[in-house]
Order: structure tokens, then C-alpha cells, then sequence
């Protein structure tokens, strides 16, 4: 058996990836020893195969029948070597136990998996599973051959991944997880009935960790990394190319990827909802960014009600990086606890709310006649909820879904998860949540229901859209 592939520099494919701490432990020129575990169905094996991708100097030994099936199926045709960089193992295997400790990590591996030895070396050796290979040999010899196998990889500066099932008090993993240096746990994740996935990185001797969890999504059969969310808008003076509304009944979100999950955008004629970990950025500007800045540019009018603290001047400095502020001066009227000031188009609220809901109407009804199309209204309701309290916002969002079937206008309630209003007490159509997840921003709906959706910024059409990706 020869554990050899062709030498050359590890890269990231465009679907798939190795976190960077990862990465750099696996090229690096010492030694390095890694415990890929998790449960059975958590993607351990698929990002093995990650690995395998991403070091074009690598050997797998797999150890069973199901995976070598599965595998093959994964790699022949993408790795155009594969026949070359790979051995199966049966547990019946002829194998040879009495080894030299001296012995190269090449001649002890041979005399395992039960095959002839020959010349040649690979820089990453992964064997998928630890546990099945070491099952034919004897219990009192296991640990000895671990710590052979660790110390001829370490004293040539090869790298070992193991992949192992188990927790961490089995005796088989217990003393494996201890001589590692880097272990990494797969997990399935459960929250509101919702499930996801994530990799931490439990353990990395001599190697900075940036981050210590990334979630990640099997995404078109491939184990792919999520990095953590950078929010970041650039100055942006080209145009967009605006998105059509799917339908006369719908308008759309302006993100192609969401108006997808909401089957064709937001339903005109009713109130939509949108629930966020807290009222900063960039929990709402995922949402109204994208939305505004379409509608702005198809030419349309928009009452916005502000949230607690947040000024005209700061709602509308990364809105105006996606379309020229003249337009925001003109389409949008904004209301606010604190907002009225130097401009024309901003009004404060009333002590009294129902003299704030006749006004917000008013300017909806005047907009709509100055631009002869229907107004689309954004409240952040704890602005309502701090002037007027709970029970008062309650009736006020009541009366305006009421009256949105008539006007056929569009309106998104923005809710913060502090508050005491709750998503239960609010009649919606569409309820989303945005939120954060090891780092990574992402939206989930409610109503319709999906999974957790990670926002991935996508600048390749010259202005900054997102791109969701699901979690599964």
C-alpha cells in the first residue's frame, strides 16, 4: 500500500471549506494530531472529505463498507486521483500489531490496515473512523498503537485526523482526546424547534483560534463553513438594478433570496412582522436596507416611524450609500419621539396616540396622491410602546391592519424581542426573525416556517445584496 497524492498547495473550493484555524494547524510544518467527533448524522465524515478536498497531499483510510460507498460517490469523479489516495479496510483484515515504535508512520499504518507496505509518504493521513479501525485490535494493545502512531506523525512533521464518534468519558476516546492536539466537535443544535448545526474547536495546541464556533450548512452534499458575519457597507455609487414586484398582490423585499423564502415577497393589504434581538444595527438594516432601498428607486413613498433613540440623519446615512438622499428627502416622511427638527419631512408624535395614527394617515394618504401609488409604512414599535405603553399599541396595530385590506399599502412592524409587546398579541401575515447565531447573522421565519437562514453578503453585482443559506 502506498499512502501517497499528488503534492501541491491546499485551496478553497467555491462550495465547501476548512475553517482557517483548521487550515493553518494542517499546514503547518510540525507534526499536528486532529480528533474530528461528534454524533452519528452531525456531517463528521463530509468534513473529512472537506479536508480531503482541500489538501491535495492527503490519504483517507475507510473504514467501513457504508462509508467507502458513500465517499466514492463524493469524491471519484471530483478527484481525478482518488483511486490512488484512498484505501478501504475490512474488520476481518489481516493485520500486524507487534510494531516498533521506531518504526516510520508509513510502515506502522501498512502493517494496520493489512496491506503490503511501500515507499512514499502523504502529508495529511485521515482515517474515517478511528473507532472501526482499532476494533480488530486487541484492548490491551489499542493504547499503545495510539500513542505510536501519534508520536511517528508528530516526529515527522505529518498531520493525522481521526474521525471518532463518542463522548468524551468513553475509555476508547478518553486518553485519544487527551494526546491530541486539536479537537473538533460537529453538533446539532436545537432552538425554538428549529435546528442547526456548528463546528467548535474544542482544543488547538500551538495555534491561535480567531474563533472558537462557525456554524455551518451541508450545502449541495458539501460541509460548508459559515465564517462570522462582517457588517460592513461600503461606499457604493453605482446604481442597482431594481427588483420588480413578483405580483400585484406582493411587493418585494428587494433581496431576491427572501422574496424566494416569502413565496414572491411581502402580501399588500396586510402587516408583516419583523422580529429582531434588539433594535441596532445590523439586526435592521438586513431588512430595510434591501426593502427601502428598492422601493425608493422604483419611485415610491414610504412613512417611516423611528426607532427609540435613532435620528433622521443616522436611519438614512447607509440607506443613501444604494440611493441618492434627494429621493429620500422627497418620498419619505418620517415620525419620531424626538425627531422634529430643520427638515420638511420630519414630524413628532402626539401625546395622544390616536391623533398620532390620524397623522400618520394623513401623510400616507398625501404621499400616495403626490406619487399615485400606494405608501408602505415601517414602525419600530418601541418608539409606540415607550410613549404610550403596551396596551395602547396593541389597539393602535389592530386598527391600522384593519384598515390595510382597503389601502392595499404594504406595512412591516419592526418588534424588538425586549419589549413587552409580544409577536403573539400582533395580527400578522409574515413573521420573521433576525438574529444572531455563533456570530453569524441570519434570518428565520416564523410565518412561513423555515430553518435558520444565514445572511451572506454578496457584492458581485456591484452593490451589496444578500444571499440566505440555509442551515440544515
Amino acid at each position: 500500500m502506498q499512502f501517497t497524492s499528488r503534492k501541491g498547495t491546499d485551496r478553497m473550493s467555491e462550495i465547501g471549506g476548512v475553517p482557517p484555524s483548521i487550515r493553518d494547524a494542517l499546514s503547518s510544518k510540525s507534526g499536528f494530531v486532529l480528533v474530528v467527533t461528534g454524533k452519528p448524522g452531525t456531517g463528521k465524515s463530509l468534513f473529512a472529505q472537506e479536508i480531503f478536498r482541500t489538501f491535495e497531499s492527503s490519504f483517507m483510510i475507510i473504514t467501513s463498507t457504508e462509508n467507502h460507498m458513500a465517499t466514492v460517490m463524493s469524491l471519484s469523479d471530483a478527484v481525478p486521483d482518488w483511486g490512488d489516495r484512498h484505501v478501504l479496510t475490512q474488520y476481518w483484515r489481516p493485520l500486524v500489531e507487534k510494531i516498533s515504535h521506531e518504526s516510520s508512520l508509513e510502515t506502522q499504518l501498512s502493517r494496520l490496515v493489512g496491506a503490503s507496505e511501500d515507499q512514499g509518504t502523504a502529508d495529511v493521513v485521515i482515517i474515517d473512523s478511528w473507532n472501526d479501525f482499532v476494533e480488530p485490535i486487541n484492548p490491551e494493545n489499542r493504547y499503545e498503537i495510539q500513542q505510536s502512531l501519534i508520536h511517528a506523525a508528530r516526529n515527522e512533521g505529518r498531520k493525522l485526523v481521526l474521525v471518532t464518534e463518542g463522548e468524551w468519558d468513553a475509555p476508547m476516546n478518553n486518553t485519544l482526546y487527551h494526546s491530541a492536539d486539536g479537537i473538533v466537535t460537529l453538533e446539532k443544535i436545537r432552538e425554538s424547534q428549529r435546528m442547526y448545526r456548528q463546528i467548535v474547536l474544542e482544543k488547538m495546541r500551538a495555534q491561535l483560534i480567531n474563533q472558537d464556533s462557525f456554524l455551518f450548512t451541508l450545502h449541495q452534499g458539501r460541509f460548508t463553513y459559515i465564517p462570522w458575519y462582517v457588517h460592513q457597507y461600503p461606499a457604493i455609487t453605482m446604481g442597482r438594478e431594481t427588483i420588480a414586484d413578483p405580483s400585484p398582490e406582493r411587493m418585494s423585499t428587494g433581496n431576491l433570496s427572501l422574496d424566494t423564502v416569502l413565496g414572491g415577497g411581502f402580501k399588500k393589504g396586510k402587516l408583516s412582522l419583523i422580529e429582531v434581538d434588539n433594535l441596532s444595527v445590523p439586526y435592521l438594516e438586513t431588512i430595510y436596507i434591501p426593502f427601502l432601498s428598492n422601493h425608493l428607486e422604483l419611485g415610491r413613498p414610504a412613512v417611516i416611524l423611528l426607532p427609540e433613540g435613532w435620528s433622521p440623519e443616522f436611519f438614512t446615512e447607509s440607506l443613501t450609500h444604494f440611493v441618492d438622499k434627494t429621493r429620500v428627502d422627497s418620498q419619505v416622511v418620517f415620525f419620531g419621539r424626538h425627531a422634529p427638527g430643520q427638515y420638511a419631512n420630519v414630524r413628532g408624535l402626539d401625546a395622544d396616540p390616536r391623533k398620532t395614527l390620524q397623522e400618520i394617515r394623513y401623510e400616507s394618504s398625501e404621499l400616495e396622491r403626490k406619487f399615485d401609488h400606494e405608501v408602505t409604512e415601517l414602525f419600530a414599535l418601541d418608539t409606540l410602546e415607550n410613549m404610550y405603553g403596551p396596551t395602547e399599541v396593541r389597539s393602535m396595530i389592530a386598527e391600522l391592519s384593519a384598515s390595510l385590506p382597503r389601502a392595499k399599502r404594504t406595512t412591516l412592524t419592526i418588534l424588538s424581542r425586549q419589549q413587552e409587546v409580544t409577536s403573539e398579541s400582533i395580527s400578522h401575515h409574515v413573521h420573521l426573525r433576525v438574529q444572531e447565531i455563533c456570530g453569524v447573522m441570519g434570518v428565520c421565519g416564523e410565518n412561513p416556517r423555515t430553518n435558520f437562514l444565514a445572511v451572506r453578503p454578496n457584492l458581485s453585482g456591484g452593490f451589496l445584496d444578500y444571499e440566505l443559506m440555509p442551515i440544515v
